[in-house]
């Protein structure tokens, strides 16, 4: 019921294949009170994905520390090479604790039209060139050293990519892996044994990409005894009522009110072992054509361990969300307004395995124009056994399966309203809830109803 924490998200998978079908709609498919389309750009082609690789470094600062400098990826699929050759410098300094991100654009409108994700299973660790602190003649002066004889390295990966969607790749690099030849100071030599450990980087444990882009759902209306609360962290989380929740596909989290400190948390396999971090809002652009909403970042945090006070924090990872009002609407752009609404989000696996998120609003909204969700269910749904499975939202914390709820799937359609059994094909799909059990009659309580869903991709 978990996905893996945010650093070890699900693997590969789907067929790859089809056609494109960008808007996001249901088509001409049976829709329950209204459509639901899935807005991720402005583009009236399809949009690129995004690929950030994350290198995470770790230890602590002297002279004579290393600083590896990234500049140049290069990604290679069945469609072609993908690569950022205009990047600029990077500088991740091994031994200190930093989240260095180098962004890539993915196309989907040349080398793979048509295609409804991009698998890329391999990763090319390269780097333009090693710096070496010296601190003389001057405080902050380096030597420049080459990288290490037989690199660039190619090691296997499960990358998937989404059209208008953000996947993040970790790489953990440190200087236990690269250090200066003792005998010879202009060479760097390599312990691959040490970065296999970090990174698994194998083909049975290649290194893992994870969707990163979330969207949020606010429970401001939610009774209070169906709230979850935040697990307590060691980075500083307290245990408060959540107020919105997030999900990616691969990824769920939680959030508390804004505000001074720690507010955010991805939920891990063990729901009592979450991942703090931080918030940061969302918002509106204004402009000379109108305006335009933005997304608001978060920040997944850690420990130093080079202070001794454990107090000391520092970046582990990052990411960007999104109001679920501005990336979900009605077919003619404007909000959803009363009523029960259903989604699934495809994993980085695209299979036939999907979050599910079913939710009800009451017509009102946010003081910022965000429309109110008065409950909410999440779960999962299998497009081949074409069933689903729904929990109220307070069991995100813990795996209960108290107050569940199932159903079935009748339909499968594309883009264009065709029956499919492609799970990376389908974009809307008729679902109703299981009476033998009580499932349809809970689901009524709640304000859920039979109808159509629609899937959060172009």
């Amino acid at each position: 019921m978990y996905a893996a924490a945010a650093i070890a998200a699900v693997g590969c998978g789907g067929s790859g294949n089809g056609t494109h079908a960008g808007g996001g709609g249901g088509g001409t498919g049976p829709k329950s009170n209204v459509g639901i389309k899935v807005k991720l750009t402005g583009l009236n082609t399809a949009p690129p994905g995004a690929i950030e690789v994350a290198y995470l470094t770790g230890q602590g600062r002297a002279v004579g520390d290393l600083t590896a400098v990234v500049q140049r990826l290069i990604f290679q699929d069945s469609y072609g090479e993908v690569t950022n050759p205009l990047a600029p410098l990077t500088n991740c300094v091994l031994s200190g604790y930093q989240n260095n991100v180098v962004h890539m654009d993915v196309p989907f409108s040349t080398q793979a039209v048509g295609a409804p994700s991009r698998l890329f299973t391999s990763f090319n660790l390269d780097f333009l060139q090693f710096n070496e602190e010296t601190d003389s003649p001057v405080q902050g002066s380096y030597v420049v050293l080459p990288e290490p004889a037989g690199f660039p390295k190619t090691y296997p990966a499960s990358l998937r990519v989404f059209p208008g969607r953000t996947t993040s790749l970790p790489v953990f690099v440190d200087d236990s892996m690269f250090t200066v030849d003792a005998t010879n100071p202009q060479q760097v030599d390599y312990n691959e044994a040490q970065f296999l450990q970090a990174n698994g980087a194998t083909s049975a444990t290649p290194i893992q990409g994870f969707l990163s882009d979330m969207v949020s759902f606010n429970l401001n209306k939610l009774p209070a005894n169906a709230i979850p609360a935040l697990v307590p962290t060691p980075t500083g989380v307290a245990a408060v009522p959540a107020v919105r929740v997030f999900f990616s596909g691969d990824v769920y989290a939680v959030s508390a009110a804004s505000g001074a400190g720690p507010n955010f948390e991805v939920l891990a396999t063990d729901p009592t072992q979450p991942i703090g971090g931080n918030l940061g809002a969302a918002g509106v652009l204004n402009g000379p054509g109108g305006t335009l909403p933005h997304a608001g970042t978060y920040s997944l945090v850690q420990l130093n361990p080079t202070d001794i006070t454990l107090t000391a924090k520092v970046v582990a990872l990052q990411g960007i969300w999104r109001e679920h009002s501005t990336v979900l609407t009605q077919p003619n752009g404007k909000p959803l307004g009363a009523g029960s609404f259903a989604i699934t989000l495809p994993s980085s696996s695209d299979n036939n395995m999907q979050e599910f998120v079913a939710f009800t609003q009451d017509g009102t909204t946010t003081a910022a124009g965000v429309p109110n969700i008065t409950n909410l269910y999440y779960g999962f749904v299998d497009m081949d056994a074409m069933t689903f499975n729904l929990y109220p939202v307070i069991d995100i914390m813990t795996g209960a399966t108290a107050g569940g709820l199932t159903g079935t799937i009748s339909k499968l359609y594309t883009a264009q309203g065709a029956a499919t059994t492609a799970p990376d094909l389908v974009r809307s799909g008729v679902y109703a809830y299981n009476t033998g059990d009580g499932s349809a009659a809970a689901a009524a309580a709640a304000g859920l109803s039979n109808g159509t869903f629609y899937v959060f991709r172009l």
